[in-house]
């Protein structure tokens, strides 16, 4: 388990949830957008963090130093993070952070609702999570080809 130091407030964060899949068909720095946002909404990084430095973070995931660039340029774009030139990459500190906390619990909720009406239906935790993976990989497919 790598940890890399955050220099904004001397923390170190977990690299593991940053793992991607390069075999998944996904491309990977959209797999890295996902996961960085995914981290950012659960609260795993916080507004004012400091994300892992290009290099660092290329070679930890062993991907090209382009990859993590693009992942952190299209996100700088969306607004997620902020892109410093000469100090890093840093979450934003923005207050919709707040009302995507609500958004968050809102969805958990909905998840625990759609999980429990499938086991009552007799589902196996493995069949939930390939209706869920296939349902996902779908929304994928469909936002890549357009429509």
């Amino acid at each position: 388990m790598t940890r890399v130091p955050l220099y904004g407030n001397y923390e170190t964060v977990n690299l593991a949830f940053l793992k991607v899949n390069p075999a998944s068909g996904v491309p990977i720095y959209l797999q890295l957008m996902d996961r960085l946002r995914h981290a950012i909404e659960s609260c795993m990084l916080a507004p004012g963090d400091q994300l892992p430095g290009i290099r660092t973070l290329a070679q930890q995931l062993v991907v090209s130093p382009n990859t993590v660039i693009k992942a952190y340029t299209e996100l700088d774009r969306e607004g997620v993070i902020e892109l410093r030139h000469g100090a890093g990459a840093f979450v934003r500190d923005r207050e919709r952070h707040r009302d995507r906390i609500k958004d968050i619990r809102a969805a958990k909720n909905l998840v625990k609702a759609a999980v429990e009406k499938m086991r009552s239906r007799g589902f196996t935790p493995d069949e939930i999570r390939r209706f869920v993976d296939a349902e996902l990989d779908a929304c994928i497919e469909e936002a890549r080809v357009g429509h």
